[in-house]
């Protein structure tokens, strides 16, 4: 069975994927990758784009569709049948490829996939890649930490209490996947002193950026964005 490949793609500039991780691109033979599988049975892939851009064969391209929710089954079953498909192509001697925006360790698909393919003791090679939050706090031209500062991040958070107590111990703050409770939280931000630095489809010709918070009043929370706040 031949090396299994992890790669990170960057958040969404296909031009800040590694070296080594766009060589590797170039000499799989498949390329599975990630998308959101809707109700009315739509697909999007946030990272097929990205993957159009290197010049890869389309017949290399495979996706896996996961319906996006708190209900896991679904998409438990589909990183299964993914995980089979892997292992089949890797033992026929395809060099094969997984996948995803971002770095593949942080709030990643491809750690479900891994979790699978470690059980029957597969050759993995995983290639990190770039943060969304390293590019927002690049695009803001804002450091995350100087010298002895603290730096946190939270998922989901709707809870102004939660992020108060987080910001006593920590001098910086990512709020990722802020969609979800965005609306219990933002009146709650803008009481208070904190910078804020939010980014939304970084990378993206979507891209959106702003230091005022009351740029958000009205606006549409995507998926694909986060907030840095810092003390």
């Amino acid at each position: 069975m031949n090396t299994i490949y992890g790669i990170s793609l960057g958040p969404g500039d296909p031009d800040l994927i590694t070296v080594k991780g766009l060589q590797i691109l170039r000499q799989s033979d498949i390329i599975f990758y990630p998308g959101s599988l809707f109700k009315d049975g739509r697909k999007e892939s946030y990272v097929r784009p990205m993957l159009d851009h290197y010049g890869l064969q389309p017949d290399k391209l495979e996706g896996f569709f996961l319906r996006m929710g708190s209900d896991r089954t679904a998409a438990e079953l589909t990183y299964q049948q993914t995980a089979q498909k892997i292992l089949q192509l890797s033992g026929a001697g395809k060099i094969v490829s997984i996948v995803c925006e971002g770095d593949l360790s942080f709030y990643a698909s491809f750690s479900y996939l891994l979790e699978k393919l470690e059980t029957v003791n597969a050759s993995i090679e995983l290639i990190p890649g770039v943060n969304s939050f390293s590019l927002g706090a690049s695009l803001h031209q804002v450091p995350l930490c100087l010298q002895h500062e603290k730096l946190a991040v939270l998922p989901l958070a709707s809870d102004i209490t939660e992020i108060e107590q987080t910001l006593e111990n920590t001098d910086t703050l990512i709020l990722m996947k802020i969609r979800m409770g965005w609306k219990e939280l933002y009146p709650a931000l803008l009481t208070k002193t904190w910078k804020y630095y939010y980014c939304e489809r970084l990378g993206t010709a979507e891209q959106y950026i702003t230091a005022d918070i009351a740029d958000l009043a009205y606006r549409e929370i995507p998926y694909f964005s986060l907030l840095i706040i810092k003390k």
